[in-house]
């Protein structure tokens, strides 16, 4: 009888229930000698918006990407949701986090096309209330403006949900001058879920 740990490598089985699972699965140790196989948990999307320009001023307006660019895609998002869900709502114009304690990093692309009154900062607010305007802040981004246009700002980070609130309700993004206007046409971001909450 030949003990398990002398098995020759060519001859040792595939983990137990691995014929039954679809492509992407994955075994996950529990810690007690056991486990459970589990969708791959990362992926990625990315919403460009081919609506008309956005006109930015010193009241905070939200930003809108419909998804409907030539360069939307969902091909390769979390196995979770893969043909169910998105990582941005096209409808409501939120990030929408998986699961309460995700990590996500996001990077968003604003072209500008347009400025008026010598604006020079425009200011990002991430905001998990419901309401029309800024009520719930989590995050805030400063990005320098007054360049000679066209020209993209782009800016990028990591991003937690941390609580249920954040889940629920999604977030939003807000945007506003500290003078003048900004006009953005076309903007995109990219979604990587990068770390489940519930692992």
């Amino acid at each position: 009888m030949v003990e398990h740990v002398d098995i020759p490598e060519g001859e040792i089985h595939e983990p137990k229930g691995v014929s039954l699972q679809d492509a992407g699965r994955v075994y996950i140790s529990d810690g007690a000698g056991s486990g459970t196989w589990t969708d791959w948990p990362t992926g990625w999307a990315y919403y460009q918006d081919n609506g008309a320009a956005q006109v930015f001023n010193t009241t905070a307006s939200k930003l809108s990407i419909d998804g409907a660019g030539s360069l939307t895609d969902e091909t390769k998002l979390p196995l979770i949701i893969r043909g169910t869900g998105s990582l941005w709502n096209t409808t409501t114009d939120k990030i929408t986090p998986i699961e309460t304690g995700d990590t996500y990093d996001l990077r968003f692309d604003f072209p500008v096309t347009a400025e008026s009154a010598s604006p020079t900062q425009l200011t990002v607010e991430f905001d998990i209330g419901l309401g029309g305007s800024p009520s719930i802040v989590i995050l805030e981004r400063f990005l320098a403006t007054g360049k000679t246009t066209p020209y993209t700002l782009s800016f990028g980070f990591p991003l937690l949900a941390l609580t249920d609130t954040t889940t629920n309700n999604g977030i939003q993004v807000f945007c506003k001058t500290d003078t003048g206007t900004v006009t953005i046409t076309n903007p995109s971001v990219t979604i990587v879920r990068n770390h489940p909450g519930s692992i």
